[in-house]
């Protein structure tokens, strides 16, 4: 092999304190032919310094200084300087944490060298303390089609649309130029996701979590929701239904993209009501009422209860009694 079997992309933004911890998480791995491109995107604290330090310690180690973009740029970047055979993606506060993983997954590719790649998460508080892990089951050996294998992902609610559960081959990417949109707040992960979904012809599952997600009690979404995150995940709601229109293979894999929507939309209504003070908040309702149909596509749990909980107390009552649900959780 003449370039390396993995491009790991970091973004990298004022992540001082985290920053070395993630890249060794990565240069500990047992498998060895691997790059690490850290896009530094315009840090003001010392996170510059440090990507210039680990790249002076490790030679497989690239970094990109540049100004602050944001996180879909930064990733851009990263993906523009890869050399990999396949693209994973790690958030430079993050980490991995088995170092073998890079050798398993790579077993993997050599039995059958597919499009993507999807794993799990475990996840952890800012503490240490451990949240949960959602890994993603393995599909029996005869169900290995595109549609199988994603049959069996949605409908558990398994295909997380998150970019850093997913092992993507640099050929596919860049034929299909699967390049994260700039400018949203939120839903960048998800339309990505949903665009990998629907133009990959091969998927396969790892089934592991050794990506080890840090969830902080402030700064994240459900901590700093605004009318843009959600706008921006309607925007990319309709981009990707569109995109559904017009690459759907069939009618039955329309069915599963459309599974895939279904939950995005739905996982918004614990979200949107701390907005009904907003002078804009009924023309928010107006894009949760444009979107309703997807609730017909509730094989999922958690899409069937919303889709019977409008039906009982209408939008405006849905929005108010699932935000209470999960502020209480």
């Amino acid at each position: 092999m003449s370039g390396p079997m993995f491009s790991i992309i970091i973004p990298v933004y004022n992540t001082e304190k985290e920053l070395e911890r993630c890249v060794r998480s990565v240069t500990n791995q047992t498998f060895r032919n691997l790059e690490i491109i850290l896009v530094d995107d315009g840090s003001r604290d010392n996170s510059e310094a440090i990507c210039d330090a680990l790249a002076a310690e490790d030679e497989r180690i690239k970094v990109i200084h540049q100004k602050n973009s944001g996180c879909s740029e930064a990733r851009n970047s990263g993906i523009r300087a890869a050399n990999g055979e396949y693209l994973l993606f790690l958030d430079s506060d993050d980490m991995w944490d088995e170092t073998d993983a890079m050798e398993r997954l790579c077993q993997i590719i050599e039995e059958k060298p597919v499009d993507v790649i999807c794993f799990g998460v475990k996840i952890y508080e800012d503490d240490g303390i451990f949240v949960k892990a959602r890994i993603p089951e393995e599909p029996k050996k005869e169900d290995n089609t595109k549609e199988e294998v994603l049959r069996g992902l949605i409908y558990s609610n398994q295909y997380f649309s998150a970019s850093y559960v997913k092992a993507l081959k640099r050929e596919f990417f860049f034929d299909n130029e699967l390049f994260f949109l700039k400018g949203l707040l939120s839903g960048e992960d998800g339309e990505w996701s949903a665009r990998i979904m629907v133009t990959c012809r091969s998927i396969a599952v790892f089934q592991s979590a050794f990506y080890r997600r840090i969830r902080r009690k402030e700064g994240g979404i459900t901590s700093a929701i605004g009318k843009k995150n959600i706008l921006d995940v309607f925007a990319a709601i309709d981009n990707g239904l569109r995109f559904v229109d017009q690459r759907a293979e069939n009618e039955a894999l329309k069915q599963l993209y459309l599974e895939y929507w279904a939950y995005q939309y739905a996982m918004l209504f614990g979200l949107a009501y701390r907005l009904h003070s907003d002078s804009e908040y009924p023309a928010l309702l107006e894009h949760f009422r444009k979107y309703k149909w997807l609730l017909r596509y509730d094989h999922v749990k958690k899409v069937k209860a919303v889709r019977w909980l409008t039906s009982v107390a209408g939008i405006r009552g849905a929005l108010r009694i699932l935000s209470l649900y999960y502020r209480a959780g």
